[in-house]
């Protein structure tokens, strides 16, 4: 599943070959990938002849911001963008949405599970709606010292692995990055929120900052059947300590990687470095 690195790449992709490109046609043969409540002709008309002015990211959502509309999609699962020349022959299938770009290009969304969704608002007040209201900030905007996740996590009985998942609290971080995560800051997953100190939310945040930006600069993680971006393979799952490792040796006290469930998330640690 992509996170918030394997996002960030695919928006820095995608703002190096489609900015300032025209939509000039539209078509969606899976129109249940269609949040906003408009139908599908709405949807296209509200698009088409428009300009990729801009391409954001927020948490795990990227924002094609359309002249005065954006387009906020959520790849969840397995959700690719491709990119082709107007006559580059291509497998159809899986593809749910196809936009015709000028320059003679092809901006395709491609969803084997097809669980991603596409919204569409007014740029001036999309911020303030969901999907994106309901989010927390992203760690990068949290000082180190801050008290925001004790504020939040202090007195829940939640497991700590489960609360980083939980993207009204703290967005971005998903399955794969909430292990490494854990397994840098030394904490157990499935320890309780209160039974944190300040200190241990201050490591938290700090190894969450370190974790993400290194991924980011190393194009994300590649692995199962997800690819960030068409053509890029991420290079941090080399960089795992913990997630994927069930069995092998710990990197730092050589006892066993182990796997369980933490609220139905496989997750991946070490009973001896982390407590």
């Amino acid at each position: 599943m992509p996170e918030l690195p394997e996002v960030e790449t695919v928006v820095k992709s995608l703002k190096k070959r489609v900015l300032n490109l025209i939509i000039n046609k539209v078509e969606i043969f899976y129109p249940k990938i269609i949040k906003t409540n408009i139908s599908v002709l709405d949807f296209q008309k509200q698009i088409e002849n428009r300009k990729i002015s801009d391409i954001q990211r927020i948490a795990k959502y990227i924002i094609f911001v359309l002249e005065d509309k954006v387009l906020i999609s959520h790849l969840r699962m397995e959700g690719k963008w491709f990119l082709y020349d107007k006559n580059e022959v291509y497998d159809k299938k899986h593809v749910l949405a196809t936009f015709h770009l000028s320059n003679n290009k092809i901006l395709n969304y491609h969803d084997t599970r097809k669980f991603g969704t596409f919204d569409l608002q007014d740029l001036n007040d999309y911020k303030s709606n969901n999907p994106i209201k309901k989010l927390g900030p992203e760690p990068f905007v949290l000082e180190a010292n801050s008290n925001y996740l004790y504020e939040k996590m202090s007195k829940s009985t939640r497991h700590i692995k489960t609360m980083l998942l939980d993207q009204t609290i703290i967005a971005g971080i998903g399955n794969i990055y909430a292990d490494e995560i854990l397994f840098d800051a030394k904490i157990s997953p499935l320890i309780t929120g209160n039974f944190l100190k300040p200190k241990d939310y201050q490591r938290i945040i700090e190894s969450s900052k370190k974790i993400l930006k290194k991924s980011i600069e190393l194009g994300g993680t590649t692995i199962d059947s997800y690819q960030p971006e068409q053509g890029i393979d991420g290079k941090f799952q080399n960089e795992l300590k913990v997630h994927t490792r069930k069995g092998k040796k710990c990197y730092e006290c050589g006892n066993e990687i182990i796997k369980l469930k933490v609220n139905g998330r496989g997750t991946y640690y070490c009973k001896t470095c982390q407590y």
